[in-house]
């Protein structure tokens, strides 16, 4: 075992809470929608009717606003 500066010893006890659930996603009864389309698998934005997005720059003349272009 090596020499370790600078580190904190810890001791008492640790305390764990299982909970039940799953690690498969598309298991899940209450999946989220999105524009009323189920997140299930791979979807795109356009599967998700979600249109292109803006792209944001801060104003130059006055750094505080926001010019949103398309």
């Amino acid at each position: 075992m090596g020499t370790y500066d600078n580190c904190a010893s810890l001791s008492g006890t640790l305390s764990l809470m299982i909970v039940e659930g799953s690690t498969d996603y598309d298991k899940l009864d209450n999946l989220p929608t999105i524009n009323g389309v189920t997140v299930k698998g791979n979807l795109t934005t356009k599967d998700l009717g979600i249109e292109r997005g803006y792209d944001a720059t801060v104003d130059p003349e006055d750094g505080e606003h926001i010019i949103l272009s398309t």
